[in-house]
């Protein structure tokens, strides 16, 4: 399997979760699927990150989404829950392609639990989609990159503690939350091809909320 044919099921998977989250709220199977969605984005960011020729360019191009997206994003999650104060998911990608963007330039490993520490913490107290735990799981699949065992146990251990966070917190989430796991079997499919390469992959994002927004507002 490719970049892009797990680009194309990471986004398939994404609106398949937001059909059940804006349209389905009680169904919670379509929501349970969506879970596999994020695992692949964070993985594809990671991949990215090891193979392109500019990360620099790279970070700039997510954080550009990041701003893009935030007003349609809000608008559409504000069509059901008003108080809605979160930043999208792009913020989550950018902050942990701005982590490994420091890991690759810092020769000292102990600094490098710092920079996740920091990242993580930022993207906690930032309300971005995923928050911290999302930011773990794209630097981990960075550092474990080539490393399939460390891979595994690192993406479960970070699942697991997402899932007992959620439960904690008595969001009904909590419980699907470790399905993204499921996710890895595709990932470890990954045959070293890039495939097609399209920035219209970041477009389908932004215009989805404006499609579910316009949907909400019939």
């Amino acid at each position: 399997m490719s970049a892009f044919h797990i680009k194309l099921l990471a986004i398939t998977l994404m609106i398949i979760d937001h059909i059940g989250l804006f349209f389905f709220p009680e169904n919670f199977l379509f929501r349970t699927i969506g879970r596999l969605s994020f695992p692949l984005f964070a993985w594809l960011i990671a991949n990215g990150a090891y193979h392109t020729r500019n990360i620099n360019k790279y970070l700039f191009r997510l954080f550009i989404f990041a701003l893009i997206s935030q007003i349609p994003y809000t608008l559409a999650h504000q069509m059901i829950d008003p108080s809605t104060m979160t930043l999208n998911i792009f913020f989550t990608l950018s902050i942990g392609l701005a982590a490994i963007t420091l890991i690759k330039l810092t020769k000292e490993k102990w600094l490098w639990l710092l920079i996740v520490a920091v990242s993580g913490f930022a993207a906690t107290i930032l309300h971005t989609d995923y928050g911290g735990f999302g930011v773990l799981s794209i630097i981990a699949f960075y550092i474990f990159f080539k490393n399939r065992n460390a891979l595994i146990i690192s993406q479960i251990c970070i699942y697991v503690l997402m899932s007992l966070y959620f439960i904690s917190r008595g969001n009904s989430l909590g419980v699907v939350q470790s399905f993204g796991l499921l996710s890895l079997p595709l990932i470890l499919a990954y045959n070293n091809q890039e495939g097609t390469k399209s920035n219209l992959f970041y477009l389908i994002y932004p215009l989805h909320y404006v499609v579910i927004y316009f949907l909400l507002s019939i």
